[in-house]
């Protein structure tokens, strides 16, 4: 220590007594320097901005002194000399900092997350595949932030499966995930659902369409250009029989043994034609 102090003193010997204290307390300027943020803040916990730097040896370490850090724009964010930094507001921006002739700087992307929106996710069809379904992100205000990533986790993996940001259906049932994204975390449920394409065969002359069906539960669907009459007959199980006056006719229906569904012939309904017409009919097995 002390010849290093006879050495600042002898380099320094022509300056006044009174700079000779912060001459030699000079910090090193580092021959080059990056800076480390994360890619996306998503809450205001702070985080640290790490200046990576090169000394002029060569090695490579961690700045550890204290710098004078700038945020642009300055409401995004407060940091500290020693790199802790912590988001006021959502939005994009940058940090940086002046080491000697080198300026540098970082993308800073705040995204002060608030709720978690997974209300309109709905029903999935099984054999669609992967898939990423609809979550908002919201941050004040209801406002939604873009960039978020939104991690999925199943509590029932055999009907669907959570990867990531996607869900894979695996069989016809009910499913709860839990969307995270940031702190915020929501739970919702999703209904998992078989389209089908039974043979569709005509009876009464066309006037009526019968689809043969196994044990199960099954949704029919007939959705029509106007409001009609329309009746459907569940096989083996009158107490689901339908009737009603709508444009769009909904009956479910669990089948404890293998039976079917017989409903009006949608092309007959709308125009009196005798053709065999699916338009508009679709069927499901649900949960």
């Amino acid at each position: 220590m002390q010849k290093s102090w006879r050495r600042c003193f002898s380099s320094l010997a022509h300056l006044s007594l009174v700079a000779l204290p912060l001459a030699c307390q000079q910090k090193e300027v580092p021959r080059e320097f990056r800076l480390e943020v994360p890619e996306v803040i998503l809450s205001p916990d702070p985080i640290t901005v790490t200046a990576r730097v090169t000394h002029a040896d060569g090695t490579v370490g961690t700045g550890e002194d204290e710098y004078d850090f700038v945020v642009t724009p300055p409401a995004l964010a407060k940091v500290s000399k020693r790199g802790a930094l912590v988001c006021q507001s959502s939005g994009d921006g940058s940090v940086s900092l002046k080491l000697g002739e080198n300026t540098r700087q970082a993308a800073l992307r705040c995204r002060l997350v608030e709720r978690v929106d997974a209300s309109d996710v709905g029903r999935v069809e099984l054999m669609q595949g992967a898939f990423k379904p609809k979550v908002r992100v919201l941050g004040k205000g209801g406002a939604e932030l873009d960039g978020v990533e939104v991690t999925l986790s199943s509590k029932n993996p055999g009907v669907l499966l959570a990867k990531g940001s996607e869900l894979l259906p695996k069989s016809v049932g009910n499913a709860t995930i839990l969307a995270r994204a940031g702190q915020a975390t929501q739970e919702f449920k999703v209904d998992v659902v078989r389209k089908l394409t039974p043979e569709a065969l005509p009876m009464q002359q066309n006037r009526k369409i019968n689809f043969s069906l196994e044990q199960g539960k099954y949704e029919l669907r007939v959705v029509l250009p106007a409001a009609k009459s329309l009746s459907a007959e569940w096989r083996g199980a009158p107490y689901c029989d339908y009737s009603g006056v709508n444009k769009e006719h909904v009956s479910t229906c669990v089948l404890r043994t293998k039976g079917g569904v017989v409903f009006d012939n949608p092309a007959y309904l709308i125009s009196g034609s005798t053709e065999v017409s699916v338009e508009g009919v679709s069927i499901y097995e649900v949960p």
